[in-house]
C-alpha cells in the first residue's frame, strides 16, 4: 500500500479540515463505506496528520517530521491500531479494554492520544458494550477512529456518539489511473476494477493472472449457456472447483449490468465496462423480467452457500434457470433428417 494519500479521499480530507476549522472535530469518527475504498488506510493517514507536528493544508501529514516517521515506523506512543488478534476473528473485550486505558493516559507529545479500531464491526457484544463506556465519557485530546463496511452490524448507540464519514462509490477516472500507477504487470486496470466491484484496493490485491483467467472463463460459460451449447452440470461442477463465491458475485454484478443495458435506452453506468459489447448481446437474449428473477437467484445461492448446502445442487439450478432465460427466444432450426 502507498503512504500518500489516495487520490478519491478529497473530499473526506476536505470535510475533516473544515471541522477542524470551524472547531467542531469530533472525538469519534465512524468510516463507513464499500469494502476495498480504503477506509482503513485513510483512518492511519488522518491519525498520522493528527500527530504530525506540521500537516499540510489540505489536511494529510507532512511525512517528515519525527512524529510522522514515528508513526510509519509503528512506533508513535499516541497511537494504537486495534484489529483482531492473529488467528482471531473478532476484536475481545480485553483489546477494547485497553483502549479505554490508553486513551484515560496522557499525550506523550502534547498533542492527541489517537485509537483506529479496524474494521469495528468485528468487535463481539462485549467488546462494543465496553467501547460503549469509552465513547461516553471522552478525554480531553482523545480521538477515536472506528471503520467498517457493515455500519448495521454494529449497536445503533454507538454508531449515534460517532460522526459518519461516508466512503462512497469511487469515481473510475480517479481510480483507474491510479490502479495503472500501482500495477507491475501489463494487467487492464479497468479489468481488475471490474472484478472488484469498482473498489481500487480492492482491486490491487486482485491483479492476479489467474483470477483474470477465470472470469473470463466462467463467463464464457454463461455465454455457451444462453446459447444453449453448453451443459449447467458440468459448467456447475466447474464452478464449485473453482472460487465459487466470487464467481456468484461477478454473475450478480454481470446480470446488473444487463438490467441496466435492457432498462435504460441512453447508455446506463456499469460496473464491467471491460465487456459492454457481450453484456448486451446477452441482454438482448432474454427478457427484464427474467434478467431480474435470475438476479433474485443468485442473490439466494449466495445466502444459502453460506449455510452449507449442497452447492453443487444450488449451482446446478441456478445455472439451468440461467439457460432457461434465454431459451424462448432460440429457435431451433429445421434440420432435414435422412430418415424420413
Amino acid at each position: 500500500m502507498p503512504d500518500s494519500p489516495l487520490p478519491w479521499h478529497r473530499p473526506q480530507w476536505q470535510q475533516l479540515n473544515e471541522r477542524r476549522a470551524q472547531g467542531r472535530f469530533p472525538h469519534a469518527l465512524l468510516l463507513t463505506g464499500p469494502e476495498g475504498v480504503g477506509k482503513s488506510h485513510f483512518a492511519r493517514q488522518f491519525a498520522q496528520s493528527l500527530l504530525c507536528n506540521s500537516p499540510l493544508a489540505t489536511g494529510p501529514a507532512c511525512d517528515d517530521c519525527r512524529a510522522c516517521l514515528l508513526v510509519r515506523a509503528g512506533s508513535h506512543p499516541d497511537l494504537s491500531l486495534v484489529s483482531p488478534l492473529e488467528g482471531k476473528k473478532s476484536i475481545s473485550v480485553d483489546q477494547v479494554r485497553g483502549v479505554g486505558h490508553y486513551l484515560s493516559l496522557k499525550s506523550q507529545y502534547g498533542r492527541h492520544k489517537v485509537v483506529v479500531v479496524s474494521p469495528a464491526d468485528s468487535m463481539n457484544v462485549n467488546a462494543a458494550n465496553s467501547l460503549l463506556k469509552t465513547l461516553e465519557e471522552p478525554n480531553e485530546g482523545s480521538v477515536l477512529i472506528l471503520t467498517t463496511s457493515r455500519p448495521a452490524q454494529l449497536p445503533a448507540t454507538i454508531r449515534s456518539r460517532c460522526q459518519e464519514l461516508r466512503f462512497g462509490e469511487v469515481v473510475q477516472k480517479e481510480a483507474a489511473p491510479w490502479l495503472k500507477s500501482q500495477l507491475e504487470g501489463d494487467e487492464n486496470p479497468l479489468t481488475l476494477l471490474a472484478l472488484a466491484g469498482g473498489a481500487p484496493l480492492k482491486a490491487l490485491r486482485m491483479a492476479d493472472k489467474e483470477l483474470v483467467s477465470l472470469r473470463k472463463d466462467l463467463f464464457t460459460g454463461l455465454e455457451r449457456l444462453a446459447a444453449q451449447g453448453a451443459d449447467p452440470i458440468s459448467l456447475a461442477n466447474q464452478w464449485v472447483k473453482a472460487d465459487t463465491q466470487r464467481g456468484l458475485y461477478w454473475m450478480y454484478s454481470w446480470i446488473t449490468d444487463m438490467v441496466r443495458l435492457k432498462a435504460t435506452a441512453a447508455a446506463p453506468k456499469i460496473s464491467n465496462e471491460d465487456m459492454v459489447q457481450p453484456l448486451a448481446r446477452l441482454a438482448a437474449g432474454a427478457s427484464l423480467q427474467a434478467l431480474l428473477q435470475q438476479q433474485e437467484r443468485v442473490v439466494t445461492v449466495l445466502r444459502q452457500e453460506e449455510q452449507n448446502l449442497n452447492l453443487q445442487l444450488l449451482l446446478e439450478d441456478l445455472l439451468i434457470e440461467w439457460r432457461n432465460c434465454f431459451a424462448a427466444t432460440k429457435q431451433r432450426p429445421f434440420v432435414q433428417d435422412d430418415r424420413i
